[in-house]
C-alpha cells in the first residue's frame, strides 16, 4: 500500500499583490494547493483565525499592522504555525526581533525559488 503524501495548507500575508502572486505559485509548484491570502497584517490575523494554516508566508512591511505584530498574534492564535517572514529588511536586530517573537524562517527578498525551497 502506497502512502499518502501529507496535505499542508498555506496562508500569505503580503501587501504587495506581485509578491502575493509569486509566493502562491511558487507553494503550489511544489505541491501545496490549500492557499489563501490576505492584503495586510490585519486581514491576516483575523482570517488566520478561521483558517488555521500549516504553514504562514507573512510580510515585515505593511499597513495597517505590522509583520512585527501580525506575527506574535498569529503565533498567539495557533503556536504550531511555521511562519516565514518575507521582508527586504536584512539588519540584525530586526531579524532577531522576528526570531524572538516565534518566526521559524526568514527570507530575504527578492528571493528565487532555490532559496524557497531551502526553506
Amino acid at each position: 500500500m502506497k502512502a499518502r503524501p501529507l496535505a499542508y495548507s498555506a496562508f500569505v500575508v503580503d501587501d504587495s499583490p506581485h509578491m502575493r502572486i509569486l509566493l502562491m505559485r511558487l507553494l503550489q509548484r511544489n505541491g501545496i494547493s490549500a492557499i489563501e491570502s490576505a492584503v495586510d497584517g490585519a486581514e491576516g490575523v483575523e482570517r488566520h483565525k478561521s483558517s488555521n494554516p500549516d504553514l504562514v508566508f507573512l510580510d515585515a512591511l505593511m499597513p495597517e499592522k505590522d509583520g512585527l505584530t501580525a506575527l506574535q498574534e498569529t503565533k498567539g492564535i495557533n503556536p504550531a504555525s511555521i511562519v516565514v517572514m518575507t521582508t527586504w529588511l536584512s539588519e540584525r536586530e530586526k531579524v532577531m526581533q522576528f526570531k524572538e517573537a516565534g518566526a521559524n524562517y526568514y527570507l530575504l527578498k527578492p528571493f528565487e525559488e532555490e532559496k524557497f525551497l531551502w526553506i
